[in-house]
Order: structure tokens, then C-alpha cells, then sequence
């Protein structure tokens, strides 16, 4: 049985969860000191961001799916 996987629901919380990661660390910048907005818009941290985006996407769309038969 293969497990069901939604494009649409995958791109949407994908959508959803980068500007709240993105928030979150400029949350946190904010706690610690002055905002550091060249280290938010680094490339190194955009793909972490970009990269527990996708996986979080992935978790929440296949997430209690039926699986296909």
C-alpha cells in the first residue's frame, strides 16, 4: 500500500510555516539583541528555513491520509 500524498496541501502548509519560521527567528534575533536582519536574509539560514519548511509540509500532508490500495 502506498501512502497518499497531497501536492495542494503540501504547497499550502508550505506557504504557511516559512513566514511563521521566518517570524520565529526574528522573534528570537529580537530577545537577544539588536536585530541582525544580514544574518535572517543569509542564504545559509534561508535554506534551513526553506529545508524545515518543506519537511514540515511533507509530515502535515501525509499526515492521517488514507492510503491507496
Amino acid at each position: 500500500m502506498k501512502q497518499s500524498f497531497n501536492w495542494k496541501k503540501m504547497a499550502t502548509w508550505f506557504v504557511i510555516l516559512l513566514p511563521i519560521l521566518l517570524l520565529i527567528d526574528i522573534g528570537f534575533d529580537a530577545i537577544k539583541g539588536p536585530i541582525k536582519w544580514n544574518a535572517i536574509g543569509a542564504m545559509k539560514n534561508l535554506f534551513f528555513k526553506i529545508a524545515a519548511a518543506l519537511v514540515g509540509a511533507y509530515f502535515i500532508s501525509t499526515f492521517n491520509n488514507t492510503p491507496k490500495e
